[in-house]
């Protein structure tokens, strides 16, 4: 999936979006000098003369996944001149065949798009769109004559408007960073979702279950790209309930899940300012107590997504036993469907491009003196589901979503966090 923020973007001053022909020839006509993610090409590449050779498209494509990612152009010469080429001879499946053959391990994500002329010039473009890699670095390898006819095995990078080849000790700087990224990763989400968790519990007024969510791009937002507005973070709340109610209505057969959506029903969908984020809830507000179930929904500046449930409000008609923390099943199955479907259509409104990380997770004040009590819904109320475990820890459930999914793999994402959830209970999705 082609990148929404590139060189381009920024040299023309753009907002997010799909690279246009226009675009291109702007830059042209402005002179936009090559760099380290961005690099004219007079032809289309060509297929090595020799099996096994090396194959400098293959290199061009790793030097610019091991830097920060960035556009090859073909059409534009050296001198930044607009020449074009023939895109009947532009076979991004050959191009792809190349990165697997030539590159340990291959580049994901490259995107490659065809551009014809709209001016009448006839001088059509591609744009092969490289994104910065998450498992760099990248080697290429095959038999280059002018390195006196042997075969070699380098990890090109961009330096900016040229291509070297990392010495060792770079090679060993890109592999700590690469498991320091996931390692972050995983912490920024821990962070999240601890910070969010003690705060709604601290809000309680008795003790609850909640359920938190948390969702993170793999590749954070260019600061350079402006945040939501309050008018576009309220459309995107709008958006997500009618595409959550989509999401439900196809994953869920007849007889629908008896269960309220969640977010549309519980908040007033007015954000207000956070800390570099919007936050929308029923709670925090001294003056405006509410006696309905607690729900908390943060939409960061940077794409993340936090969403924080009580499965406890109203769960059973009657009190429980000391120790006894009821979940309501059906209540943390439509929160999950409608976090998905708000996480997507916040991915939607920043044009991230970039994969996203899920994570969903119990909380409860003083773990370990409670067990978590699944609830269901019988023919005439709730009830707890007497056949189930009741754990006193969860463990966190784990999803991802590509970028712009379609519903299928929205749908895919919510039952995975979902069940990761519920078959701790012994439980399947209670549709």
């Amino acid at each position: 999936m082609a990148r929404s923020w590139t060189r381009l973007h920024e040299f023309l001053g753009r907002p997010p979006g799909p690279v246009t022909y226009e675009m291109v020839t702007e830059a042209v006509q402005r002179k936009l000098g090559e760099s380290d993610d961005l690099d004219w090409k007079e032809f289309l590449p060509a297929p090595s003369p020799v099996k096994g050779e090396w194959n400098e498209f293959a290199k061009d494509v790793a030097a610019m996944a091991n830097t920060r990612g960035g556009l090859l152009i073909y059409g534009v010469s050296d001198d930044i001149r607009m020449v074009g080429i023939d895109l009947a001879k532009a076979d991004d499946k050959q191009l792809g065949q190349w990165l697997r053959v030539h590159l340990q391990p291959t580049v994901s994500g490259v995107s490659y798009l065809k551009l014809p002329a709209t001016d009448g010039t006839g001088k059509d473009i591609l744009v092969v769109d490289i994104p910065a890699s998450e498992v760099a670095p990248h080697f290429l390898y095959g038999w280059q004559q002018k390195d006196k006819d042997r075969t070699t095995f380098n990890a090109p990078f961009r330096h900016r408007d040229d291509t070297y080849y990392m010495p060792e000790h770079q090679i060993a700087l890109a592999y700590r960073e690469r498991f320091t990224r996931q390692t972050a990763a995983e912490a920024a989400l821990d962070q999240h979702v601890r910070h969010v968790t003690d705060l709604v519990l601290g809000e309680s007024k008795t003790p609850a279950a909640w359920l938190v969510i948390a969702a993170r791009p793999t590749r954070p937002i260019p600061r350079m790209v402006p945040a939501l507005s309050r008018s576009a973070a309220q459309f995107v709340m709008h958006q997500s309930t009618k595409r959550a109610e989509s999401l439900l209505a196809s994953a869920v057969p007849m007889p629908r899940l008896r269960v309220p959506q969640v977010f549309h029903d519980l908040l007033d969908n007015d954000p207000r300012r956070g800390l570099r984020r919007w936050v929308d809830t029923n709670m925090l507000v001294p003056s405006r107590p509410t006696r309905r179930r607690g729900v908390l929904v943060e939409l960061h500046h940077d794409g993340t997504v936090v969403a924080a449930v009580d499965l406890s409000h109203s769960a059973l008609p009657e009190p429980q036993a000391e120790g006894t923390m009821p979940v309501a099943t059906p209540v943390l199955t439509s929160a999950v469907f409608e976090t998905v479907a708000l996480v997507h259509e916040h991915q939607l409104a920043l044009r991230m491009d970039a994969p996203i990380e899920l994570r969903a997770a119990l909380g409860t004040p003083r773990a370990g003196l409670f067990h978590f009590t699944p609830v269901v819904l019988g023919h005439s109320r709730p009830e707890i589901a007497e056949w189930a475990r009741q754990p006193s820890t969860v463990q966190p459930a784990h999803s991802d979503l590509a970028p712009f999914a379609d519903d299928q793999a929205l749908i895919a994402s919510a039952t995975e966090l979902a069940e990761g959830l519920l078959h701790q209970f012994g439980l399947e999705i209670p549709f």
